[in-house]
């Protein structure tokens, strides 16, 4: 589409206009939508500034990616050609040059001459697929979710990209909990079947101030570990706690009595 710019009016003109005619108006400005790549204007004119209503309205659209010269000014771009269609909605299209404004125009130009898509840089997509790789997720499958083709990368697949990855790379991190979780009922319901359970009849520990068994010792890990304690670090904090004893060194330390005491109370954990 070829076109002279010099043939249409500019906003500046329009506005010179409008403030000579009404040095009592007002021009108000706001934005109607905004996401991340698109942002739309609506301007509203007033003869004089006490008017209840505008005599006109306007709007304009600027898309962020449309142009290297939108990506740092597609708001400000929006604003002006939305003031230039309000004025020109009410009287100040020119009866010489056509209606559209050169902002307006101006923007034809840069959707027509949009240059083609850079494609992201071979750093970028380095750097994407080591992340990929600390995460343990497939590139291809991020790539799929952000529906974007690995072979032909553009700088406006990079936002895509990283949505996708960080919604991927969770997923690792929650199938580890949930079989962490699995893990421990299973290894509880192992003890419920191997041994006695607190409502059954206890059996009377003799020499209850002897060192605790081997049995007892292994007993009250496999049970901790059922609830969810896999460190030892973790399973001694319990073992104090449970039994008041934050002098306690090692779980091996306890008597008979103690480690029976304890097997009671881990059962009855909940």
């Amino acid at each position: 589409m070829r076109f002279n710019l010099d043939n249409y009016e500019t906003v500046e003109a329009r506005l010179a206009k409008f403030w000579e005619d009404c040095p009592n108006g007002q021009i108000f400005t706001s934005i109607h939508h905004y996401d991340d790549n698109r942002v739309v204007f609506k301007a509203e004119v007033y003869k004089d500034i006490s008017d209840p209503r505008p005599v006109a309205t306007g709007f304009a659209e600027e898309v962020r990616d449309a142009s290297p010269v939108n990506r740092t000014s597609h708001v400000e771009n929006a604003e002006t050609s939305s003031i230039g269609r309000a004025l020109a909605n009410w009287r100040y299209a020119s009866k010489t040059q056509p209606r559209p404004s050169r902002q307006e125009m101006e923007k034809v130009q840069r959707m027509t001459e949009q240059p083609k898509p850079e494609r992201l840089t071979a750093d970028f997509v380095t750097k994407f697929r080591e992340a990929c790789a600390k995460k343990g997720v497939d590139p291809q499958d991020v790539a799929k979710q952000a529906g974007v083709d690995m072979n032909e990368l553009k700088d406006s697949d990079a936002p895509k990209l990283r949505d996708a990855f960080k919604s991927l790379s969770t997923a690792p991190a929650e199938a580890q909990e949930q079989a962490k979780k699995q893990v421990a009922s299973f290894m509880e319901q192992m003890i419920q079947d191997a041994f006695p359970s607190s409502q059954e009849v206890k059996v009377e520990i003799s020499d209850p101030d002897a060192p605790s068994t081997k049995s007892q010792v292994g007993r009250i890990r496999a049970q901790l570990q059922g609830k969810g304690c896999m460190s030892y670090t973790d399973k001694l904090e319990k073992v104090q706690d449970l039994l008041n004893m934050p002098d306690l060194k090692k779980i091996e330390h306890l008597t008979k009595g103690q480690a029976s005491r304890l097997i009671d109370l881990i059962e009855e954990m909940k």
